[in-house]
């Protein structure tokens, strides 16, 4: 009996079976990688929303009602840049609340944000914050 190739051909499935579980490797950390950049770029815009909700909060009682909205850009990176838009309305009239009595008033305000992902990507998060502002004196118009 001849067996001189069967050492040959032993040597090529072992090959293969390693090419294909060092392809299996690579294909995982490939698909690792974009699973992260994509949480990466998710937070970077939710947290993008949330600084904008942040700078509504901070500018009342001055709304941006739709068509006067108030847009920002931040640096979130090397190279990067994402943006808020933010609209804030009165949502209601002056309500007073337990322990101000009736002279001092609370307005009642809707803050929303739209954050757009970094440059070079795509999608946004919209966060809304509704905010109870005061106490103003009654009278007060907010």
């Amino acid at each position: 009996m001849n067996r001189s190739g069967n050492a040959l051909v032993i040597t090529i499935l072992i090959l293969v079976l390693l090419t294909a579980v060092g392809i299996y490797a690579v294909s995982i950390s490939t698909t690792d990688m974009n699973i992260a950049l994509n949480h990466r770029v998710g937070t970077i815009t939710r947290n993008t929303a949330e600084s904008g909700v942040y700078f509504g909060i901070a500018q009342l009682p001055t709304i941006y009602p739709a068509g006067s909205d108030y847009t920002a850009a931040l640096t979130v990176g090397t190279g990067m840049t994402a943006a808020y838009t933010v609209q804030s309305n009165n949502t209601g009239a002056s309500a007073p609340e337990p322990g101000f009595g009736s002279n001092y008033k609370f307005a009642i305000f809707s803050v929303a944000s739209s954050g757009q992902a970094p440059s070079g990507f795509t999608g946004g998060v919209r966060v809304d914050a509704d905010v109870s502002y005061g106490p103003v004196p009654a009278g007060t118009n907010y």
